[in-house]
């Protein structure tokens, strides 16, 4: 991707010869709901490459993605489909250096650690169309085009999502905002300034149809509220928990990409006028050109609607067709859909 932040500090390293999972102490993370560490299911696959962790300061809004797998799994299943995931993910078809995700959540409430590190560390995901940045990523496991995520999950997704805006001082209460200069994706290329919801669906960052339009709903309704009840107020930073040191690049440039008229399949509900905006650092301030401000569905429009994206998956337009966000084995979905 496009203008990645230079850290200090990585997460990476080989593992031991014949490292293999292990039981390790689950992290609670409240409401009765632990995550289960990389460890556990992953100890024998080491990152293939560097994981930069964002800067102090940088994670400013939640990234909500599906795997769109098949659903009806059982839970001692869990392990064995991370393990695919990961196998597609840093194989030939993706080329990552590690599971995108920071975060999962299963059908029976299970939260697993993605992404090595992210239990300790904001490190940088990876996504189908490039990342812009910003953002911790938590991904359902299965498919929500048409079925929405069980109770269980909803409610482990909304403690998971509350504890990340917790510990990195977002504010994730209906109408929040927040604002930054992307790091280049195919739907927001480098420079463009996006203004974005604090807990936001993959389809507003690239052009696919991931999280689904069932877990899309949820995303838009039902979460912002909910995550905000559990943390009863919007959090101050903890800058004890905003990972290993890093230094970030500079801004990619000193304009923006002026909005235009939203893509067809972007969902029209008018959402909340609010001004409020997630926490961020004294160098929040990435662009010269004043934030003309979100439309009325919440998200800046995007300048071009890109046809092909640079994950090695097939992309075009919203409102013809849009690929999944993720799929376990070498398999791709790609869901046709009319334009609404």
């Amino acid at each position: 991707t496009v203008g990645l932040v230079a850290a200090r500090a990585v997460v990476g390293g080989s593992a031991a010869a014949g490292v293999r999972p292990q039981p390790v102490a689950q992290v609670p993370i409240g409401g009765g709901v632990a995550i289960t560490p990389r460890a556990s299911w992953g100890a024998d696959l080491p990152p293939k490459g560097p994981l930069p962790a964002e800067a102090p300061g940088d994670v400013r809004f939640l990234l909500v993605h599906h795997t769109v797998s098949a659903n009806g799994y059982a839970a001692a299943d869990v392990p064995g489909l991370l393990r695919g995931i990961h196998a597609f993910h840093t194989g030939a078809e993706k080329g990552w250096p590690d599971i995108a995700y920071n975060f999962f959540v299963d059908a029976h409430g299970g939260v697993w650690e993605g992404r090595t590190g992210s239990i300790e560390a904001p490190v940088m995901g990876s996504a189908t169309g490039g990342s812009q940045g910003f953002a911790q990523l938590c991904c359902f496991v299965g498919d929500h085009q048409t079925v929405a995520p069980t109770a269980a999950a909803q409610t482990s997704m909304v403690a998971l999502l509350a504890w990340l805006a917790g510990r990195y001082g977002i504010d994730p209460s209906p109408g929040a905002t927040a604002t930054f200069t992307s790091r280049g994706s195919q739907r927001w290329p480098a420079g463009a300034l996006v203004t974005t919801a604090t807990i936001a669906g993959h389809r507003e960052m690239s052009s696919t149809v991931c999280p689904g339009d069932a877990a899309f709903v949820l995303v838009r309704e039902s979460f912002p509220t909910r995550v905000r009840d559990v943390l009863g107020a919007a959090p101050a930073p903890d800058p004890t928990s905003t990972g290993p040191a890093t230094t970030s690049a500079p801004a990619p440039t000193t304009s923006t990409v002026a909005p235009t008229t939203e893509t067809s399949e972007q969902t029209t509900t008018t959402s909340s006028t609010s001004t409020s905006t997630s926490t961020t650092s004294a160098a929040a301030a990435t662009s010269t050109t004043a934030d003309p401000g979100p439309p009325a569905h919440g998200l800046a429009a995007p300048a071009t609607s890109p046809t092909s994206g640079d994950g090695g998956d097939l992309v075009l337009p919203l409102g013809a067709a849009a690929v999944a966000c993720g799929t376990v084995g070498a398999a791709l979905l790609v869901r046709s859909r009319r334009s609404t």
